[in-house]
């Protein structure tokens, strides 16, 4: 048997092995030779003269010589074998790794592993071995000795580059290893490899092709711009079969994904060395090689933004927002943006909050992609999937066999309503990046506006700090778009009534009035959702109630006077609203819809001249029913109190004839209607009394005095009725105070005269 440490000597020489080789050769050879010299003796023998028993002596000394012979060039064969077949692993263990000696001579003047030439043609024969524990073993020791050149001071880019070739294609072909500890430790070693700055351009060919397979395959329909998963249901589809798309099929209710790797880690692995491939092309600045597969990479990534584990949804969502903002590759990002954008909205319902704000990073990268030749977002038309928008005239085939394909999801609404201020947050930056950098961001403000606004009256500071930030910047823009308009305002001072204090009297977040492009903008922009969120105040739901009067308390503060051409939509709204909290009080009382109700009518107001809503609330409160009787009048006691009493003491007088009218007051009004209307009579005289001053200098000029004796006789008639006949303690109080007030109030207007 062939002694170990010659081997070991030999390996260690200059001719890598060879003596090795040679010395076994020689002895097989010589092993065959005394043998066949044996035979020649025994036949010799046999010519000898004849005898009977040295013939049979000799013959059976032949016969076990023979048996001892195939035997021993047995042996010695299946050892020349072995030692042959583990001479190749035994000088790559020797070459490419630490080799520790029993000897500690032979340790000290062994070289050190960074001046040690790497055997790399001999480490990638040994990953390409059948012996699945072998080849997760070779990978292994390149895996350390990359880590070991990469953690060296001394510039070894060199060496790994050397490695990469020689050993990169073994390692492509391990990613589809049926050994899931080799597929992970082949991607540890790309991914080592990857952060060195070494040539890539010859390996793209064969390590990309290698990571796609490692995905589902899908196709991409240019013509609808979705990306479709089973071709024979989108053909089902296109057909006018009764089917979904094939993108809205995680919008509602949970769908089953086939994942190609079993493994999720390695799936995130996987992501995460595509992104550690194009980093390094970047950092190479090299990004046109990525090209000719740009495609793959997209399409392979999109089917991870369905892969059940949420990591690797956050990790493809970043990868694919990353590949869509490179500028070298604008012409792929451009053909796949919409379906991109379309494929990533189900990820917005996620429970995850995380996958949420991934997938509206790759939601605003895929839209504003620019589309040049047509000056628009290449994406832009996802924004009506996003806002779920749907034709009055349109209805889907498969809805009249499923009731599900018929339903569209407001994503956007969902997400200015969630409950996490991160997701509300990154969703008011991510509407300001889509109406400031938009270039067809004229065709969708009046979409998106509206949830800025929302934004304006959250709970976070941040969020609301983000969305007034977001109304300055297209206010700013506004007035650059349109410089003419704001220059000939600003000249000439068109820009409101004098008589009417802007600053005062705004809601919270505001501390003084918005700029003239802020309000111009948001303006001409609010006719088109104006009547919508003014029906939104009599939905079933007091959420859906309480968001549409926060959105009008924003809408008032930008369009002050303007919103007098809508006003007599705006009062029928308002009274239908009124009704519905007043009978539901009690049940939704904590929401305070109906303060928040009165609030905008209180500073609607403000911007109104009276003379405008008397003659819109005077015959809805005296011929109309009992119960819009009562909802005008809480309508009329709010104007009251909102409105500048400047404004109010032309009208007075008819005022307080409104307020003590038999049907408010009176003995044919109701119980709620005498109540409400003795809440505004209240407030008419409080208004009054806390401006005397004005109430003088007024009424000295006043020249219907008649008017004015009979209004006030006729009030206080009706009111002194009430404290004698009414029973309810509530009545009976208001009334007496009422009562005090007027006579204090005669007695000022009398002197006055």
């Amino acid at each position: 048997m062939t002694d170990i440490d010659a081997i070991w000597s030999s390996l260690k020489s200059e001719d890598n092995g060879n003596s090795i080789l040679q010395n076994l050769s020689m002895k097989k050879s010589e092993g065959i030779s005394s043998k066949r010299k044996k035979q020649i003796i025994a036949i010799k023998q046999q010519k000898q003269s004849f005898d009977i028993d040295s013939f049979t002596s000799s013959s059976q000394e032949v016969g076990a010589a023979t048996t001892e012979l195939a035997a021993i060039e047995s042996v010695q064969t299946k050892e020349c074998e072995a030692l042959t077949d583990n001479l190749c692993e035994l000088a790559v263990a020797f070459s490419a790794l630490d080799h520790d000696s029993d000897d500690e001579e032979d340790e000290e003047t062994q070289p050190s592993p960074d001046k040690q030439p790497l055997r790399t043609q001999r480490l990638a024969s040994a990953l390409k071995s059948n012996d699945i524990a072998s080849q997760i073993e070779s990978v292994s020791k390149l895996q350390n000795a990359i880590k070991s050149l990469l953690h060296t001071c001394n510039d070894n880019k060199q060496q790994l580059q050397a490695i990469m070739d020689t050993c990169g294609k073994a390692l492509f072909q391990l990613l589809g290893h049926k050994s899931e500890q080799c597929r992970r430790l082949s991607l540890e070693c790309i991914q080592s490899l990857l952060l060195a700055s070494i040539d890539l351009a010859r390996h793209l060919p064969y390590l990309i092709p290698s990571i796609v397979a490692r995905y589902a395959p899908c196709a991409y329909d240019k013509e609808m711009e979705v990306f479709v998963q089973n071709q024979q249901v989108h053909d089902f589809f296109k057909r006018g079969g009764a089917s979904n798309r094939q993108d809205r099929d995680g919008l509602i209710g949970q769908v089953t994904f086939n994942v190609f790797e079993p493994n999720e880690d390695l799936r995130l692995a996987l992501c995460h060395t595509i992104k550690r491939l194009v980093d390094s092309i970047m950092r190479l600045n090299a990004a046109g090689i990525l090209e000719p597969y740009y495609s793959e990479l997209i399409m392979a990534l999109q089917t991870s933004l369905k892969d059940p584990f949420p990591e690797v949804k956050i990790a493809a969502s970043h990868l694919l927002a990353q590949l869509l903002r490179i500028p070298q590759l604008e012409l792929g990002a451009k053909y796949f943006a919409t379906g991109l954008a379309r494929a990533v909205l189900p990820n917005c319902r996620n429970r995850n909050t995380a996958v949420v704000v991934a997938a509206m990073d790759l939601l605003e990268a895929s839209i504003v992609v620019p589309d040049r030749a047509k000056q628009k977002g290449a994406g832009s038309a996802a924004i009506a999937d996003l806002v779920g928008f749907k034709a009055d005239n349109s209805i889907p085939i498969a809805a009249f066999y499923d009731s599900q394909y018929a339903v569209s999801v407001n994503i956007l609404a969902e997400l200015s309503s969630h409950k996490n201020s991160r997701v509300r947050l990154r969703c008011c930056k991510m509407l300001q990046s889509l109406l400031i950098d938009l270039p067809d961001r004229y065709d969708h403000e009046q979409r998106l506006l509206p949830y800025v606004l929302l934004f304006i009256n959250d709970t976070v500071i941040e969020v609301t700090n983000a969305a007034l930030e977001c109304i300055d910047k297209c206010g700013e823009q506004y007035e650059r778009d349109h410089s003419d308009e704001i220059i000939e305002r600003r000249q000439f001072g068109v820009d409101g009534d004098d008589r009417i204090d802007y600053n005062a009297g705004l809601p919270t977040p505001f501390t003084c009035r918005p700029s003239l492009g802020a309000r111009l903008f948001v303006r001409n922009n609010t006719s088109r959702f104006f009547l919508t969120v003014l029906g939104e105040l009599t939905n079933w739901r007091a959420e859906t109630r309480l968001r549409s009067a926060e959105l009008l308390l924003i809408l008032a503060v930008f369009c002050e006077e303007h919103l007098t051409k809508d006003l007599h939509r705006t009062l029928n709204n308002f009274a239908k609203a009124i009704d519905i909290e007043l009978l539901s009080h009690h049940e939704h009382e904590h929401l305070k819809v109906f303060d928040q109700i009165e609030q905008v009518l209180c500073l609607m107001a403000k911007f109104v001249d009276p003379a405008t809503y008397l003659r819109l609330v005077r015959p809805r409160m005296t011929e109309d029913s009992v119960q819009m009787q009562r909802s005008f009048v809480v309508i009329l006691s709010s104007l009251i109190k909102g409105a500048s009493f400047h404004r109010l003491c032309p009208h007075w007088v008819e005022l307080l004839s409104l307020v003590s009218s038999p049907r408010c007051i009176g003995a044919f009004a109701g119980s709620k209607v005498r109540l409400e209307g003795l809440k505004a009579l209240r407030t008419l005289c409080h208004r009054t009394e806390s401006n005397n001053v004005e109430v003088v200098a007024h009424f000295k000029n006043y020249s219907q005095h008649i008017y004015l004796g009979q209004a006030f006789s006729t009030c206080v008639d009706a009111l002194e009725e009430l404290t004698i006949d009414s029973e309810e303690e509530n009545v009976l109080a208001l009334s007496k105070e009422c009562l005090d007030r007027l006579h204090v109030l005669s007695k000022v207007v009398t002197n006055s005269i």
